[in-house]
């Protein structure tokens, strides 16, 4: 999908850019630092809006200042998020350093491997743990302490927040590895992030999730071999 670049497609990163063939520019890194920033605030935020309906309503049968301390619980999640975008700029790093210049298919390929080892996560014990706990946010606010003021509220964010990296970050990658452009995705990962927290069927959806991108993954995988209309929804 065209739009701004994602994980395969930075500029300076193709063999003609500032960092030299394959490599990766400061100036690189830091605008899909600033992309990773704003999926982030787009896709994670909309599925956190039950905790923060959940930490309102806690702080306020408390007596305490509910808005700002809500605000400092929800800078908490957001900033193990933030600090997670870490981790797909390595990858990014390793797969230019690795994959040549213009082997589109081998790339289509590589993102095939991610979208399968994502859909095989959604069916580990980890994923089924922390998908629990993102399913009770009313649970997670009241039996953690806030008394500790300011830092206990944002240690408390930072908790939740590990909770749903745990839950969605083989999901996250996915996005990463499409492009962090890419509104196909960005929708679609979206909507189960909500389907799976939300809906009663949540845990089934997720591993029915899990299903089809193990066997998407697969025929993507495939690719260098055999060529099929499937690249089509990663190009």
């Amino acid at each position: 999908m065209p739009g701004m670049p994602g994980m395969g497609s930075m500029p300076g990163m193709g063999g003609g850019g500032a960092a030299g063939a394959g490599g990766v520019s400061a100036a690189d890194a830091v605008m899909f630092l600033a992309m990773w920033a704003g999926m982030v605030i787009a896709m994670m935020l909309p599925v956190a809006v039950p905790l923060v309906a959940a930490h309102r309503f806690v702080t306020r049968t408390r007596g305490r200042a509910g808005t700002v301390a809500t605000a400092v619980f929800i800078a908490g999640y957001l900033l193990v998020w933030m600090v997670s975008g870490l981790v797909p700029l390595l990858l990014m790093v390793a797969e230019r350093a690795v994959v040549p210049s213009g082997a589109g298919v081998w790339r289509t390929a590589g993102t095939g491997l991610v979208i399968a080892a994502a859909g095989a996560f959604q069916f580990t014990g980890l994923k089924t743990r922390c998908l629990t706990v993102c399913r009770s946010p009313l649970s997670f606010v009241l039996t953690h302490d806030f008394t500790a003021g300011t830092a206990g509220t944002l240690r408390a964010g930072a908790l939740n927040g590990l909770y749903c990296l745990g839950c969605c970050w083989a999901l996250m990658l996915v996005q990463a590895a499409v492009g962090l452009s890419n509104l196909l995705w960005m929708g679609a990962l979206t909507l189960l992030f909500l389907a799976e927290r939300v809906l009663r069927t949540g845990r089934v959806i997720a591993r029915a999730a899990g299903g089809v991108m193990v066997v998407l993954g697969v025929a993507l995988m495939l690719e260098p071999l055999v060529h099929t209309p499937v690249a089509a929804l990663v190009g």
